[in-house]
């Protein structure tokens, strides 16, 4: 090999290395490593052995949709999708929504997520959308979190409830969205994936608008109601 040809490798070499040490300075303080410009999170340590039993939807609602699992493995603790601000240290800041078609006429009362937390301010926006061309559309319900429970840890939901409940079609496609507080553009907060690798309609918005995607793994979530 050439002096020039490895001087060329070396530097390639040590940038790569740069970009996952800042990949891993900004969210891996506990083990958590970014990949894909922060659309994507992963956690590289044992995860906690603390775990929260999650909250049960309220009694006598149906189960509209839902990929989540029970006991201490609700949903995954190694992986999930990463709800940006423009200012998480990322390449791009995101939103994130999973979509669901139900087999009935329903009136949903409640929305359960698998939202947790990385750095930054720790808040999160769920709604649930219309679909408006396979991506999401207006917003019929907005919920606002905060306080959500550390990547790597199982298994506290945030439950988003609506005493009125929203009327959905059936057959028709809707989105459960979630998405950074708009004045906190610090959040670097993660979408748990499902426990099963279920997939499904999946869209993202890094800044310019609603991206339709192919099927890829959920976060987790149920949608439950009447």
């Amino acid at each position: 090999m050439s002096k020039r040809m490895l001087f060329g490798v070396l530097i390639y070499s040590g940038m790569l290395l740069l970009n996952n040490s800042a990949a891993w300075a900004q969210a891996g303080n506990d083990g958590v490593v970014t990949i894909n410009g922060g659309r994507n999170a992963v956690l590289l340590r044992t995860p906690s052995q603390k775990s929260t039993p999650a909250a049960s939807p309220s009694r006598g609602l149906v189960t509209i949709y839902s990929n989540l699992g029970k006991g201490n493995k609700v949903y995954s603790v190694f992986s999930g999708s990463g709800i940006l601000g423009k200012n998480a240290g990322q390449m791009l800041p995101q939103s994130v929504a999973n979509g669901f078609q139900p087999k009935a006429d329903h009136t949903v009362t409640e929305i359960q997520v698998a939202g947790t937390y990385v750095q930054g301010n720790n808040s999160l926006i769920v709604s649930l959308n219309e679909d408006n061309g396979h991506k999401p559309g207006k917003a019929l319900h907005t919920w606002h979190f905060t306080n959500l429970p550390r990547f790597g840890k199982c298994c506290r939901l945030q439950t988003a409830k609506v005493a009125a409940g929203i009327k959905i079609k059936k057959g028709k496609m809707y989105w459960v969205v979630l998405r950074p507080v708009p004045q906190f553009q610090d959040t670097y907060d993660v979408w748990a994936d499902n426990i099963g690798g279920v997939q499904g309609a999946y869209s993202n918005n890094t800044g310019s608008g609603w991206n339709q995607q192919s099927l890829q793994t959920l976060g987790g979530f149920g949608v439950f109601g009447k």
